[in-house]
């Protein structure tokens, strides 16, 4: 954007369309200390769309029922998992701060909001519909509302003083410009970096029972069975999360694989979703054969090449690596193929 040459956009324009706090934040996002950026629109849609997250999170809060009732082990989780998170991303932002790079800054608590706080945290404790949300996680949820609040009033200061004023009850003079950054006592220990990896793998799986729900068709409603080969004590210990965010009916260890259903990996762990009569078989079986024929087809041209010794000799080391690995990704897809074919046809 240059003066000179009269290209600038008009900001009071794009706070028109976008909001004072989209154009900020969006500008801010896009702009590390000390670089250059070409000038989009997107970047102020950008913030406009985070301004409608935050706005639609307070709503979803806002708008639970309250009752005096016990708090679901899935909600314990939950909340001692994004509190460990909390805890983490709060020292790295002071850490950001101290260092002048705040548009680095921004994007941890964008992240964390977005990311851990609405698209985990929530659902993991979002109550059924109709039902009230115990008050003891609902607590919880409002401190945590709060402080993220808190953390993102120097890069939003209209929609985080808006939100604070009615999170909770406020005295009359109060303002969350003055309102102190969250400082937590408790430091982030080997046991929370574990605690976390262990809730990090946990959605890995919540991801891949999504993942066949999706490509299997199968609705959210319809309740399934998770299964794992040898016990993972990680996924037994945190199995009420998985129910909850998944639908999951029961989550059983089992010796070996078992026919008729789909399967996906999370590190060396395989898990298997049975899949029953949730699916037309012939015509999964006519998908899978055609993806079976793609990838034979797709390891034959990468055969091709290999076999060529021109193309191996002139080849540079990284090139046939990466043709390796095809061969070897190719050939794995089709072995599992193969089994899933042969599973349906019994």
């Amino acid at each position: 954007m240059s003066k000179s040459l009269g290209n600038s956009p008009d900001p009071l324009e794009l706070i028109d369309k976008y909001g004072a706090d989209g154009v900020r934040m969006g500008m801010m996002l896009a702009a590390p200390a000390g670089n250059d950026i070409l000038f989009d629109d997107s970047l102020c849609e950008q913030g406009r769309n985070f301004n409608n997250k935050i706005w639609n999170a307070f709503r979803l809060v806002k708008g639970w029922n309250v009752a005096d009732i016990e708090q679901p082990e899935y909600a314990a989780l939950a909340t001692e998992w994004f509190e460990k998170q909390l805890i983490a991303a709060t020292a790295e932002i002071e850490d950001l701060f101290l260092k002048y790079r705040l548009s680095e800054a921004l994007m941890v608590v964008y992240k964390l909001f977005w990311d851990e706080f609405s698209s985990w945290y929530l659902e993991m404790i979002k109550p059924a519909y109709g039902e009230p949300i115990d008050k003891k996680t609902y607590e919880s949820t409002l401190h945590f509302f709060d402080v993220l609040l808190r953390q993102l009033h120097p890069f939003m200061p209209f929609i985080t003083e808006e939100l604070w004023q009615h999170i909770l009850d406020r005295k009359e003079d109060e303002s969350i410009m003055t309102a102190q950054v969250e400082k937590y006592t408790e430091k982030e220990s080997d046991e929370s970096i574990k605690f976390i990896a262990s809730f990090n793998k946990i959605k890995e799986v919540v991801s891949g029972i999504r993942t066949i729900r999706l490509q299997k068709n199968i609705a959210q409603k319809d309740s399934l069975e998770l299964q794992v080969i040898a016990a993972d004590a990680e996924v037994l210990k945190y199995s009420e999360v998985i129910k909850k965010l998944c639908n999951i009916s029961s989550i059983s260890v089992i010796e070996q694989k078992p026919e008729g259903a789909s399967s996906f990996m999370v590190n060396t762990t395989e898990y298997f979703i049975p899949l029953g009569d949730l699916i037309n078989v012939e015509d999964e079986i006519k998908k899978l054969e055609t993806e079976l024929k793609y990838q034979e087809g797709f390891l034959i041209s990468v055969m091709k090449k290999l076999s060529n010794e021109k193309f191996v000799n002139n080849a540079p080391d990284k090139v046939i690596e990466m043709e390796r690995k095809k061969q070897a990704d190719a050939e794995s897809k089709i072995s599992t193929l193969k089994e899933s074919i042969a599973s349906l046809n019994k």
